[in-house]
Formats: structure tokens, C-alpha cells, sequence
């Protein structure tokens, strides 16, 4: 299963969703590849691989030369069962270039067909706008999940990111489903979180609530996930039901916290 992580405003905690749910599902002993589609490479770095090193077999690699090149991109990480394909600042120079490719919504699709029956997931951590490279991630993706950070202007670009995803279903990809919201970055003691919070449980399938946490970033500095490095925190036990989700197929709504 493809799973596409995708929100067109940054700051809402795609990465952050991204690495989360697949450790997760790593330590559910599932088989995961994590794709950075992101050319300021977070998601490498935050698994602890440093974009530099990897340059050469990397996600731009994968986009420009195809799948004769994919098995060569993937890297392994610190965790069992969890790899990825990393990123790199030259993404932002192959994405203009794409726009001349033929069936250039579809490269992706093209690229990651050897290797999809490799692994149980595939997870892409999208760029935080709705280019090419975000509509590539649409166009393979089985599921979407939306992180959206419980802000008032966060929630209204969330009708933004459903137009564009109805006309990848129209036209590109059929199969492609809105799995659910995960409400991030959020805090209780805030009166306007909560009503943001409260707006969509009340119009989105919220699967998971996400507090702000100062152990999100220390995560980051440490290249380890908040499910290894706090795994009995409550943003850790959000991650973990919503990687429970994933793998039984049953996208629940959440009760508002």
C-alpha cells in the first residue's frame, strides 16, 4: 500500500507524521520504504541519513532515470525493517525540468511499479505545495493522509489540497482515498486549537490528535522517532493507533481531545 502524507502549507508536521508512522508500522513488523519527496531532505534527515552522503542514488535519481535505477536508492535506516529513499537539495532543480517530461504526473507511479510488492508500505512525505511533485505522490498513492495543524488558516487550505486531489481522482487516479486528518501541533489550553479542533471533527475524519510536544524536535536533533525515543508519551500513542489504523484498513474517527 502507498500512503501519501500531504498538506500544500508547511509547518504542519508532515515530517514529523511521515517518520512517526513508519517506525510505527516498522515495529508492527511491517516492511517499510519511506520516499522524501521534499527537496529540503527533512524526513533524510530526521532518519538520521545525511542527504550529502547519498547524493548520488537518491530520489532525483529515481525521477530522472526511472525504475532501472530505484533498487539503488534505497537505504537502509537505523531501524528494522524501515528504509528509505532519500532526498536532496537538487530535487528543486529536477522539478522544473519535469514539467517537460512526458506523462510527467505519472513518473513516480512508472518508477517505484518493480519494487511496490516489496514492501507493505510505501510512505511519501510530499512537498509543502501543490506541484508536480505532489500530484506524482497523489497519482500512486492508495491512501492520503492530511496533517493539519489546528490553526484557523491551516483548516481553510484544507478545501485547497481536496480540490486538487478530486481532479488527481478524476483524471489520474481513481483508487486514490482520503484516509483521514491528523489534527497536529496541538494545544489544549489554547481556546482557538480547540475550536479549530472541534471544526474538523465536526467535517473531516479526524484519525489521530497530535500535541505540541518539545520532544518532537529533540527527535529531529537525534535522528529517532518520538514513538522509540518517548513511546509512552501521547503523541507517541497517537502515531502508533493511527499506524493500528493502517494496517487493519479501519480509518475510526477520533474523539476530540
Amino acid at each position: 500500500m502507498v500512503i501519501a502524507i500531504a498538506n500544500q502549507k508547511g509547518g504542519v508536521a508532515k515530517t514529523t507524521t511521515a517518520h512517526n508512522l513508519g517506525v510505527a508500522l516498522s515495529l508492527l513488523d511491517k516492511k517499510v520504504l519511506m520516499i522524501d519527496l521534499d527537496s529540503q531532505a527533512s524526513l533524510t534527515i530526521s532518519t538520521g541519513v545525511e542527504p550529502n552522503d547519498t547524493a548520488d542514488n537518491s530520489i532525483v535519481s529515481v525521477l530522472a532515470d526511472g525504475k532501472e535505477r530505484i533498487k539503488d536508492c534505497i537505504h537502509k535506516t537505523r531501524n528494522e525493517n524501515l528504509y528509505i529513499i532519500p532526498s536532496v537539495i537538487d530535487l528543486a532543480g529536477l522539478e522544473m525540468q519535469l514539467f517537460a517530461r512526458t506523462s510527467r504526473e505519472k513518473i513516480l507511479a512508472r518508477a517505484i511499479e518493480p519494487i511496490r510488492n516489496d514492501f507493505d508500505f510505501i510512505i511519501i512525505d510530499c512537498p509543502p505545495q501543490l506541484g508536480i511533485l505532489t500530484v506524482n505522490a497523489l497519482s500512486c498513492a492508495d491512501g492520503i493522509i492530511i496533517p493539519v495543524k489546528t490553526d484557523y488558516l491551516a483548516y481553510r487550505g484544507i478545501k485547497d489540497l481536496e480540490y486538487s486531489i478530486s481532479d488527481v481522482q478524476e483524471y489520474l487516479n481513481p483508487n486514490a482515498k482520503i484516509f483521514g486528518v491528523i489534527a497536529t501541533i496541538y494545544e489544549k489550553v489554547s481556546k482557538d486549537d480547540r475550536s479549530v479542533l472541534a471544526m474538523l471533527n465536526q467535517e473531516y475524519n479526524v484519525i489521530g490528535v497530535v500535541s505540541k510536544k518539545v520532544m518532537v524536535k529533540k527527535g529531529v536533533y537525534d535522528g529517532i522517532a518520538v514513538v522509540e525515543l518517548a513511546p509512552s508519551s501521547d503523541i507517541a500513542q497517537s502515531y502508533k493507533d493511527v499506524a493500528k489504523m493502517i494496517v487493519s484498513g479501519e480509518y475510526r474517527k477520533t474523539v476530540s481531545a
